[in-house]
């Protein structure tokens, strides 16, 4: 397949995308635009209704978002949905997943994915916080649905390998998520970072 940068529009949704440049990084520095783009990608084609409902939030607040996801290319205008006598604008994201290309000899590139990281926190904390007062949470068992929890291990090479090959195991699992009937929703977050000494902090 041919690269597609966010300006060329592909044929329908596709699996994985991957940001290099900084400009539109920038413009994902907000969690809101993530989770508008989470929404999307969950579910399908939809509009700027379908998206405030789903993540509970006013659809006119969700509005600038949408509209500079639309001017970076990673939300695109699909069709449009007759609503009582009125049309309604549909969009579908860019990809199913979408990642960041990290450079850290770029002062930009690592100032956003610094934070990213902070806004991609709260995020899945608000995630959890309204997932935690659903009646049917289930924390432990093989039908688990809710989970919170982070642990320091040590690794060496060929451990550190096996990680990455389990993390790439969940995003391929992510990439084949469809909705159905017989499905729930949930939501699954992952950092992974080197753990440096703060006496090596530059």
């Amino acid at each position: 397949m041919s690269p597609i940068t966010p300006h060329t529009t592909p044929p329908e949704t596709i699996p994985f995308f991957i940001v290099e440049d900084t400009t539109t990084m920038q413009a994902l520095a907000n969690p809101v635009r993530w989770e508008v783009l989470d929404a999307a990608a969950a579910l399908g084609e939809c509009s700027a209704a379908d998206i405030a409902e789903f993540l509970a939030r006013a659809r006119t607040s969700l509005y600038p978002h949408i509209q500079k996801l639309v001017e970076c290319g990673l939300l695109i205008e699909s069709n449009t949905r007759l609503i009582g006598k009125r049309y309604e604008q549909l969009y579908r994201p860019l990809a199913s997943m979408i990642g960041t290309r990290f450079n850290q000899d770029d002062p930009k590139n690592l100032d956003y994915h610094m934070t990213f990281a902070k806004a991609l926190a709260r995020l899945l904390a608000r995630k959890y916080e309204r997932g935690a007062r659903d009646p049917d949470v289930n924390p432990r068992t093989d039908q688990r649905n809710h989970h919170c929890g982070g642990h320091s291990v040590w690794v060496d090479k060929k451990q550190l390998a096996k990680l990455n090959e389990m993390i790439d195991q969940i995003w391929e699992f992510c990439n084949d998520s469809g909705p159905a009937d017989d499905k729930q929703l949930v939501h699954i977050g992952l950092f992974l970072s080197r753990h440096l000494p703060k006496s090596n902090e530059k």
